[in-house]
């Protein structure tokens, strides 16, 4: 039988294998409350799932702690590297046809911790701007950044600042956690950020959320490019663009997931959006 042809599922073998995904991608544990809002169930049924799973060592719970992590029976899951590949291969050939069709550069972020590390982008020949694969920035100041971040609660956002602060990178950048927060409530309405000239002067950049298969911030997809190439009353437009593109490889994400990969390397957490 061809089981990929066939629509139907079990809803608690589901859950229960979404479960085992959202454990593997966070290194930290994760509590009931997250679980239940993560995998958009209630807090009860998150609790029956995670103590059912834990009888059978699939599932552990730290001494002393209200974390759960997986247990000793949990079966092996993709690891970072290869649910990177996995991701970047997916996502590559949409970047690189949005870069041609706007005449700027794309690329993709992930979130590592409070920072954003770029793991693919695309090239245009004579456009040279100062970004390559591995790099890192910070997330208050970045297009990529903050599509990475607008669905956390405040008290998550709150907690990444604690850790990196909001360095200031020149007199554009917001350090201001309650202008990040109303970006973000616009980020949210419009389906995309944006950065003008907030982490370098002289360029701008676009950027819009990815979301996996269970709703989760996996990444982002960013359009940047010299303040010449893309002004101001522009960025709407392109902005349109950049959350097409993003759509489609979310649709993309969902129909194949990347197994192992929630948008939480190295424990970074991410928060659904609304309705996903």
């Amino acid at each position: 039988m061809d089981f990929s042809s066939t629509k139907k599922a079990v809803p608690s073998v589901d859950r229960a294998l979404n479960l085992l995904e959202l454990l593997a991608s966070a290194s930290t544990g994760m509590t009931i409350t997250t679980i239940s809002r993560r995998l958009s169930i209630p807090k009860s049924s998150a609790y029956y799932l995670v103590t059912t799973l834990a009888k059978r060592n699939f599932v552990r719970r730290k001494a002393g702690e209200h974390l759960y992590f997986l247990g000793t029976n949990a079966p092996p899951f993709a690891t970072n590297t290869d649910a990177e590949s996995d991701l970047k291969q997916l996502c590559s050939p949409h970047i690189r046809a949005l870069s041609q069709k706007l005449g700027m550069v794309a690329q993709i972020g992930i979130r590592e911790g409070s920072e954003v590390r770029i793991i693919d982008r695309s090239e245009i020949p004579g456009l040279r701007l100062d970004s390559w694969v591995g790099r890192h920035f910070d997330l208050h100041c970045t297009a990529v950044g903050k599509a990475l971040i607008s669905y956390l609660t405040d008290s998550e956002v709150e907690s990444l600042v604690r850790t990196r602060g909001l360095p200031r990178h020149n007199r554009n950048t917001l350090c201001s956690m309650e202008l990040l927060k109303a970006q973000f409530t616009e980020s949210r309405r419009l389906g995309f950020s944006t950065d003008d000239e907030e982490h370098e002067l002289g360029v701008r950049c676009v950027a819009s959320p990815i979301f996996n298969h269970i709703g989760g911030v996996a990444a982002a997809v960013c359009i940047f490019a010299p303040i010449g190439r893309l002004a101001p009353e522009e960025m709407p437009n392109v902005g349109a663009e950049v959350v097409k593109a993003a759509q489609e490889i979310s649709r993309k994400l969902a129909d194949h997931p990347v197994r192992g990969f929630l948008g939480a390397l190295n424990g970074a957490e991410t928060q659904a959006a609304p309705g996903k």
